[in-house]
C-alpha cells in the first residue's frame, strides 16, 4: 500500500485477501495465514464518532454508539493491541465518498473510558509507527 493513497473499498478486500460485506466496520479484525492477529481500522471524516486528527496524534472512539461502550472483541483487541503490538493498519475517508486514504501502520499509545457526548466511550490515542 502507498502512504496517502486512495484505495476504494474492494481494492481493500483485494490488499487483505477478505471479505467486508455490504459495510465496513470501524474496526475490523482479522488474521494472517499463519494466524497472527491485525487489525483494519477505518474513520470517517463525516462519521457518527468524533475521531480527532492532529499533527502527532489520532484520537479513536471505539465501538458503540449512543449508549455506553463495553469492551467488546473490537474494542478489547485496540485496549490490548497496546501491549501485544498487533498491526493496525489505518485509513481514512474524507472528502470522497467510497474512498479509503490509507494513513498508515498505527499504534495504541493510551487509551482512556470517559464520559463523552453523555456516555462512557472508549477514546484510544493513536500514533504512527514511523513516527514513535
Amino acid at each position: 500500500m502507498t502512504l496517502n493513497k486512495e484505495y476504494t473499498k474492494e481494492e481493500v478486500e483485494t490488499i487483505f485477501s477478505t471479505n467486508f460485506g455490504y459495510g465496513i466496520k470501524g474496526i475490523t479484525l482479522r488474521k494472517y495465514k499463519n494466524g497472527n492477529p491485525y487489525i483494519i481500522l477505518f474513520s470517517k471524516e463525516n462519521g457518527p464518532y468524533s475521531d480527532e486528527f492532529s499533527e502527532n496524534a489520532f484520537y479513536y472512539d471505539g465501538e458503540g454508539i449512543n449508549k455506553d461502550q463495553k469492551l467488546t472483541a473490537a474494542n478489547k483487541a485496540l485496549v490490548n493491541a497496546k501491549e501485544d503490538r498487533r498491526t493496525i493498519y489505518g485509513f481514512r475517508q474524507e472528502s470522497k465518498r467510497g474512498m479509503w486514504r490509507y494513513i498508515g501502520i498505527l499504534k495504541v499509545l493510551d487509551y482512556e473510558y470517559v464520559p463523552k457526548n453523555g456516555f462512557k466511550t472508549y477514546v484510544f490515542k493513536l500514533g504512527k509507527v514511523s513516527d514513535y
